[in-house]
């Protein structure tokens, strides 16, 4: 069964989309192609700051296995070695991915208190869209087992990383693509004197 999302994609934004950027094909259209999450941690013996309960917490949060990644090059300044392990990270794609931008959307957003807004410079010229979430609890799927991760200690936890991978072109047509299917991003604003 298809995510409601992803038929919100296909029926209003699709069509909005091909008229606004005028293009040719159809399969020129923008779309958003995988979303990637990671958090990444230092090593601490207990608590989340370790990349096993990390690795955990996106598994509640995708319901994907995570993977875990490691430390590539040695770096004496922030005192790791290569090969350990340095946090966890989930590639989503297909219905996995529209139901976990539609949850991100409809209620993890809204929740956050003193949310402005998606900050248009997170574009990185591509077409590619990065934001964090520094605060878990946001999420219903982390509220709901919030005794099982009390040992966790979530008030220390890392961040989350959310990568939005799209074919388009260019950070304006992302832009688009990303305001259409109703991501909050900031407007302009115009300079006061």
């Amino acid at each position: 069964m298809t995510s409601r999302y992803r038929l919100f994609y296909d029926t209003v934004v699709r069509s909005d989309l091909l008229s606004k950027l005028q293009c040719k094909n159809v399969h020129q259209i923008p779309a958003v192609s995988e979303v990637n999450l990671s958090i990444a941690t230092r090593i601490r013996p207990s608590g989340p700051n370790n990349p096993i309960p990390a690795a955990l917490i996106l598994e509640l949060l995708t319901g994907q296995q995570a993977k875990l990644t490691r430390v590539k090059r040695s770096n004496a300044m922030y005192k790791v070695r290569a090969g350990v392990l340095e946090g966890a990270k989930v590639s989503l794609h297909g219905d996995q991915m529209y139901n976990f931008m539609d949850r991100l959307v409809t209620t993890v957003l809204p929740r956050i208190t003193d949310f402005e807004g998606l900050r248009r410079n997170s574009f990185d010229g591509r077409g590619n869209f990065t934001m964090g979430i520094k605060d878990w609890s946001f999420f219903l799927e982390v509220e709901s087992q919030h005794e099982n991760l009390q040992t966790f200690g979530l008030q220390d936890a890392p961040g989350l990383g959310i990568n939005v991978v799209t074919t388009a072109r260019t950070d304006d047509e992302a832009r688009l693509l990303l305001s259409a299917l109703r991501f909050p991003i900031t407007a302009v604003r115009s300079k006061q004197n």
